[in-house]
């Protein structure tokens, strides 16, 4: 039932009853010991996956709905980006609520949501990332998070990805990431239960290790890893991050740092 209720929520004419819902449970959460930087709202507590009333120091923002990738995501572009104040064309794959809220709202930000089916006012664009539907150099700038990691071409993806940026223009690219080994992936486990158990869920086709530097690099990008473990701890627990969300910064051949 729970699962049957959330696919409702999904679907693009419930997008009021979903901000309205989203809205009363940051209510319920109001606190000072946490801050979301997707929403800015200050919280007691963040929410587990199985429950509202789940508390989690690591889990989903009460108000906003934005995971710890994302609040971690949101953080890293503030400092390390200027797509907050420069003029932007910004395309994210399987764009998440809580960011693209913020980002259709920004008046420097001409946003471009792309997935597979249209969910919500966040996916402006249906398509599959192998096979973008846009010319080559027309974005300034391409979020995907984790998304490779469900896709069986994952090079082509990534081709694409460096393909429509514009000389010059820079992706920031995360997936689940093993740093003790190499990707992991075996196209013959199919079934969904033996996925999740190999690769960590239902919907993975792999788990991505050392070597995915190389297959962002091989496609044209310059790429500089920016290590969750070294956010600084005060960082990472005021906004409830957890150590383990890696972010590749990835530059279109041709730019500058």
């Amino acid at each position: 039932m729970r699962a049957f209720l959330l696919d409702r929520l999904r679907h693009p004419r419930f997008a009021g009853l979903k901000k309205l819902g989203f809205f009363m449970r940051g209510l319920l959460f109001l606190g000072r010991k946490y801050r979301c930087p997707c929403c800015s709202w200050r919280v007691r507590s963040f929410v587990g996956r199985s429950s509202i009333f789940n508390k989690s120091e690591t889990g989903f923002c009460p108000r906003c709905n934005a995971k710890a990738r994302h609040r971690r995501l949101w953080l890293y572009l503030d400092q390390h980006t200027k797509l907050f104040s420069e003029p932007t064309r910004l395309l994210e794959i399987g764009p998440w609520w809580a960011l693209s809220r913020r980002f259709r709202k920004m008046a420097n930000i001409e946003f471009v949501g792309l997935d597979l089916e249209r969910t919500g006012p966040q996916v402006t664009e249906v398509g599959d990332v192998t096979c973008l539907p846009m010319e080559s150099a027309q974005v300034d700038a391409v979020i995907c998070t984790h998304v490779l990691e469900h896709v069986e071409k994952d090079r082509q993806a990534i081709s694409e990805l460096n393909r429509v940026l514009k000389p010059g223009g820079w992706a920031i690219i995360s997936a689940p990431l093993r740093l003790n080994q190499p990707t992991h992936e075996d196209p013959r486990i199919t079934d969904p239960e033996e996925r999740e158990r190999v690769f960590g869920e239902r919907g993975h086709v792999r788990f991505y290790g050392t070597d995915f530097i190389d297959r962002l690099e091989s496609a044209g990008f310059q790429v500089t890893l920016d290590l969750a473990r070294q956010v600084p701890r005060d960082i990472q627990q005021m906004y409830g991050l957890r150590d383990d969300e890696n972010i590749f910064h990835c530059y279109k051949a041709g730019c500058g740092s």
